[in-house]
């Protein structure tokens, strides 16, 4: 229970960015004091930073990068159900991409998962997306080079390029800091955008795993317009005027169902 509440504080500040104990509170619907006590224990984890009256989330997670722990807990069961339908277009033979998401590691957790979807090539750029998919005999492997990011456990650099454009790619599963219908897919870290840009490139479908806080964000710099997305993962709970939007737009979005 306690975890669970202190997940929904974590995806509350990072809807909003700061929220007061007030607020939580009744959110929540629990006590102020219950609200503090939750809050002075995630400020002890480093997970936020408190203000007088209320917290933000700490440092760099006001932008996209936090701790890979942290971001796998944050919105963790759309998360899941995402990774289930993800999963279930991906078809035997095929050759996909992965990228260092944690939307993307349930993407790797729903298909270890799925034994008759046979002989997969799963090509990764997260060293946590491969841990993920180790010890599934009906997924081959590869896990690219190059500088791997303390704080995401992504792999980036001009290593990592040379081996993806080697690649070609049936479908692309990729997560994104925001996902608008202006900009499209857009990250922060400079060396992610360089190295989506060329996954995009390299890959016939392009299929966007996001969950509903990514929608009307931007990123420092986009790297797929919405014309290159073919379609969009989501869940119930994004706003339905974005999806609306794209699905004007030609782009095809599904949407997770709970019970998945």
């Amino acid at each position: 229970m306690i975890e669970k509440r202190q997940q929904q504080i974590l995806e509350t500040l990072s809807r909003q960015k700061t929220a007061t104990v007030g607020e939580l509170s009744n959110q929540l619907g629990v006590s102020a004091v219950t609200i503090r006590t939750d809050l002075n224990q995630l400020a002890k984890q480093g997970r936020v930073v408190r203000t007088h009256g209320g917290a933000h989330l700490a440092g760099e997670r006001l932008r996209q990068e936090n701790s890979y722990a942290t971001r796998q807990q944050l919105f963790a069961e759309q998360k899941r159900q995402i990774g289930q339908l993800a999963a279930s277009l991906i078809k035997p033979n095929e050759s996909i991409l992965l990228d260092a998401s944690t939307t993307a590691v349930a993407v790797g957790h729903a298909l270890k998962e799925m034994r008759e979807t046979y002989n997969v090539t799963a090509v990764t750029t997260g060293i946590w997306t491969a841990l993920e998919l180790l010890g599934a005999p009906h997924i081959n492997v590869v896990l690219c080079g190059g500088h791997v990011r303390d704080t995401t456990g992504s792999i980036t650099g001009a290593i990592t390029n040379e081996i993806l454009a080697r690649f070609h790619f049936s479908k692309a599963f990729l997560g994104a800091w925001g996902i608008t219908i202006a900009k499209g897919l857009t990250d922060s870290p400079l060396m992610e955008v360089e190295l989506k840009k060329l996954i995009v490139q390299n890959s016939q479908e392009i299929i966007a795993v996001v969950d509903s806080n990514k929608f009307g964000r931007i990123g420092l710099a986009s790297f797929a317009t919405t014309a290159q997305i073919t379609r969009i993962i989501t869940t119930q709970e994004a706003p339905a005027k974005n999806i609306k939007a794209f699905r004007e737009a030609g782009i095809q979005v599904l949407t997770a169902q709970e019970n998945a």
